[in-house]
């Protein structure tokens, strides 16, 4: 964990290997947000499973949800955020980039967002509102909210890279509500690829195989 002076408490994880630390000046990263729940030490176990020469920074959520538990923005209906907490929440990630650029041997063209759940909502709504910033996004088992007013960069969000993940049996977030989220950014002329796997609401080695050719062939 992280002692440094960022607003988030995070954690982070540079590349395994020796080689790619004394060959690279900036590493292509990965901002591993996680879900309603959970913590920093969530995702980032996702890293061996993906390619490797990344550097993973995990933050975790400001709110206190119980011991060891945290959250984006307090939850009072699933599927309607609060606009104004998820405006904030949108805000503190794009702080915490701007703190990791500086502090971080980050590529700035080559920053991942990877969300699960809350945080693959709130990854999609950041992508929206800053996709500048990003090289691209996955967002596992999460959805766009109909509710809130994003002011989306329509000129900027165009060809973003986008992967969405979806289980077919996930009984927290309906397959129904991602698939209006691909409708949504399909309307938006991202550079989509969607896949829906039969697994509830969790991550599952077939989505991870998934995302790992995704990332592999945005990396060149």
């Amino acid at each position: 964990m992280s002692a440094d002076p960022l607003s988030l408490v995070h954690r982070s994880e540079f590349p395994a290997s020796e080689q790619s630390r004394e060959t690279a000046a900036r590493f292509p990263t990965v901002l591993a947000l996680h879900g309603r729940g959970s913590n920093e030490e969530d995702l980032i176990g996702l890293a061996p499973h993906l390619p490797q020469g990344l550097l993973w920074i995990a933050p975790r959520a400001p709110l206190l949800l119980g011991p060891g538990s945290y959250e984006w923005y307090r939850l009072r209906v699933i599927g309607k955020p609060d606009p104004e907490q998820l405006f904030s929440a949108i805000e503190s990630i794009d702080r915490f980039i701007e703190e990791i650029l500086s502090t971080y041997p980050v590529d700035p063209q080559k920053l991942f967002l990877l969300g699960f759940s809350q945080g693959s909502l709130l990854s999609m709504c950041y992508a929206l509102t800053y996709p500048a910033r990003l090289a691209g996004v996955i967002a596992q088992s999460g959805y766009l909210p109909n509710a809130v007013d994003l002011e989306v960069d329509e000129a900027g969000v165009k060809d973003k890279p986008f992967l969405l993940t979806h289980g077919e049996q996930d009984t927290l977030i309906p397959v129904e509500w991602a698939r209006a989220s691909r409708d949504r950014l399909q309307g938006l002329g991202v550079d989509l690829e969607y896949h829906e796997f039969p697994m509830g609401h969790n991550v599952s080695m077939e989505s991870l195989e998934v995302i790992n050719k995704w990332m592999e062939k945005k990396l060149g």
